[in-house]
């Protein structure tokens, strides 16, 4: 520890610096000073325009954007283009100084100005990482999931540990020249390749949550099924999600496993589409069908869950005509739904016992053919 403090003492960067502030203390002239606060306060002023000119320029760009996301990006670009103004006219204002000694000029333009150019690097790339990670959280908005919030935040802290590992690593090769960044690079290739092979699921899974995300499958809150799964999403995270099915039970499913999958989602808003299929006899004709069909109707809109609803036959089944209803309710668990399930289903047993409408079940006709015996010919 101690040998790294006399390391930084001794770097030709803080060398510079002191020799730097020596120089203003003891030796600048007054009109090298007058001079350089010129060169200042005019760098204070043209932040200032600068910073308006650029708010204005955002505006004007975005004026077909939501006000918010304006704003937005006109405050985060607000400090970058002032530092960088401002920067410029402080080195301005520094080369203006006549009388410092050429080598210390020198020094500070090879030690000094490239540390101040890393800082204001990483001071932007800061802000341009919260642009980015702004304008996903307003794009995905309209959308929006627990699991665009998690990859806007992973995207612009990922953007955020790039930026400042490598300013970080400009930073003290410029203090200490001597240090060797290649060896260090190395060091980390191995550990992420390590890390990535160590990490193969978990890299799928987050490869799947991604396109999961950006195909919009399903949001959190939707009933979805595929295979032997139906139910509705109550979390969706970056390594899986949770199904709570219509039986009652919650069900952890990987993401990797889902993108390869046929989905079907069921939910419209805060609707979620169902439908009852009801077999009765071939014997009914096409006015006892139609006046089925108007029952199902009846029931299912008499329902106060229930927004909207469309009847049809739906096929010739092999012991039975097939009607079917579909409708879009509201319900959001496995207990809601399986109570208007039975309460629906329970009304149209009993408005098609009162009209004598059977239902049929599964029946098979056996026909006997009696074959006559043989006769011998006369």
């Amino acid at each position: 520890m101690n040998n790294f403090a006399d390391l930084i003492q001794d770097s030709p960067t803080l060398n510079t610096a002191r020799h730097a502030i020596r120089y203003f203390a003891n030796h600048a002239t007054s009109p090298d000073l007058i001079r350089f606060y010129i060169y200042i306060a005019l760098g204070l002023l043209a932040t200032l325009i600068v910073q308006r000119m650029v708010v204005r320029l955002v505006r004007m760009v975005m004026r077909q954007s939501p006000p918010e996301v304006v704003e937005r990006i006109a405050g985060a670009l607000r400090m970058p283009a002032g530092l960088l103004t401002f920067s410029y006219f402080f080195i301005i204002g520094f080369d203006a100084i006549t009388a410092m000694p050429h080598e210390l000029w020198m020094h500070v333009h090879s030690n000094l100005y490239p540390i101040l150019n890393g800082l204001l690097v990483l001071i932007c790339s800061f802000r341009i990482v919260d642009i980015i990670a702004q304008v996903l959280r307003k794009r995905w908005e309209g959308e929006s999931t627990n699991l665009d919030e998690r990859w806007a935040d992973l995207i612009g802290r990922v953007g955020k540990l790039i930026v400042t590992v490598g300013a970080g690593l400009f930073i003290i090769q410029k203090i200490d020249p001597s240090f060797n960044i290649v060896p260090l690079l190395t060091g980390i290739s191995f550990v992420g390749a390590a890390v990535a092979l160590a990490s193969q699921s978990t890299i799928a899974n987050a490869i799947g949550s991604m396109e999961i995300m950006i195909d919009r499958l399903f949001k959190e809150g939707d009933r979805i099924s595929f295979g032997e799964y139906d139910g509705f999403v109550i979390r969706m995270g970056l390594r899986s999600i949770t199904l709570a099915a219509l039986t009652g039970e919650k069900i952890n499913l990987p993401n990797k496993d889902l993108v390869d999958k046929q989905i079907r989602n069921y939910t419209r808003g805060k609707l979620h589409r169902t439908s009852i299929v009801v077999g009765v006899l071939y014997d009914n004709d096409r006015a006892h069908l139609e006046k089925a069909l108007a029952l199902m109707e009846s029931v299912v809109r008499a329902n106060p869950r229930v927004d909207g609803c469309e009847t049809s036959l739906r096929q010739f089944a092999n012991s039975s005509v097939d009607l079917q209803v579909i409708f879009w309710a509201d319900y959001k668990t496995s207990t809601e739904y399986n109570s208007l399930m039975s309460t629906i289903q329970l009304a149209l047993k009993e408005s098609f016992d009162q009209a004598k409408l059977e239902f049929a079940f599964p029946t098979r006709t056996v026909y006997l053919k009696k074959e006559l015996e043989c006769q011998p010919p006369k």
